[in-house]
């Protein structure tokens, strides 16, 4: 949904109308189907981490969800920020910076619930910013949830976020040209009683260039495949994504036969403990490796960590004489 003229922005509530900025639809900044589904999954990551971070640490009812991503342009977005608003201001990496931004009642309700309260917003009449000492005891909260953002990015690449500054004016924090496209994950947050929302605000060139090249079904595929194949290619590529996804967990019995041998019935009638048995199988022959009872490989046997291995030394085809046997 976009701003219109003495509207509500859908994100957050009232804001000032007057200095908006119209929406530029030249803007050609945009992400694809795939890049859509990364940016969901980062976002629905980061929801999840606050909650597991503050839940314990507020001890009352918390819960985050993301309501939607949109870009923006960075001085319309901060245009229509209310005044004061809490603007968490941190460092990426390299030359690239961020912020979160919280409604200023949420930001109250978690300094009270802190010092012992229900955590509730502030009164009507009550004063709209935040003193040294209320800044101080909010740190360490908040940057539980700057971590939490850090840790959501670990299945794409390593992020550490750095905390720079706690801002109340929006119009004091420059961090990048007007114009610039910011990518603004909106989520809803009830603390108790009380609701808000925490905007994540990141510019889109990062992200682009962030987020992952591949479809996210390859992705997923990747991370929960396994590296079977030879030549470091996965045996699971050709089938479909969703089914290899549900079927790639599965478990299936390994097993290595030793050999095999035919005795006459009377023979075996008389078998007793310190009898040898000789096999078919040479010394220096591979073994059949069986999976799910039939043979599907050829290696040696050995010891790996303490434990009876078998080293895979030809991958059977079908078709080959003792392939399912």
């Amino acid at each position: 949904m976009l701003d219109s003229p003495g509207s509500y922005d859908p994100l957050r509530g009232p804001r000032r109308a007057q200095g908006a900025n119209p929406y530029d639809f030249r803007q050609t900044e945009k992400f694809t189907a795939d890049q859509n589904r990364f940016l969901n999954k980062l976002s629905v990551s980061f929801a999840e981490n606050v909650v597991t971070q503050m839940a314990p640490l507020l001890q009352v009812r918390f819960n985050m969800e993301l309501l939607r991503f949109q870009l923006r342009a960075y001085s319309n977005y901060l245009n229509n920020l209310p005044d004061p608003s809490p603007m968490l201001v941190f460092r990426l990496d390299g030359e690239s910076q961020a912020f979160l931004d919280f409604d200023f009642d949420l930001t109250f309700a978690i300094f009270e619930k802190l010092m012992g309260g229900r955590g509730l917003p502030p009164r009507e009449d009550a004063r709209g910013y935040l003193t040294d000492l209320e800044r101080a005891i909010l740190r360490r909260p908040l940057s539980r949830i700057l971590a939490a953002y850090g840790a959501a990015w670990k299945e794409f690449k390593p992020v550490e976020p750095q905390w720079e500054s706690l801002e109340l004016n929006p119009n004091a924090v420059y961090l990048y040209p007007p114009g610039e496209t910011m990518v603004v994950s909106a989520f809803q947050v009830d603390l108790g009683q009380t609701k808000g929302i925490v905007n994540a605000v990141v510019p889109f060139r990062y992200l682009k260039a962030s987020i992952p090249k591949s479809s996210y079904d390859e992705f997923v595929l990747t991370k929960s495949g396994t590296n079977l194949g030879a030549g470091g290619t996965n045996p699971m590529a050709s089938v479909t994504p969703i089914f290899a996804t549900k079927i790639g967990g599965a478990k299936v019995p390994v097993s290595m036969a030793l050999g095999r041998a035919e005795l006459l019935f009377r023979d075996l009638l008389t078998i007793e403990v310190g009898d040898t048995i000789r096999l078919d199988t040479e010394i220096r022959e591979p073994l059949r490796i069986k999976v799910n009872g039939r043979t599907k490989f050829r290696g040696f046997p050995g010891v790996k960590e303490g434990k009876l291995a078998a080293r895979v030394s030809q991958v059977l085809e079908e078709g080959d004489e003792e392939y399912d046997e």
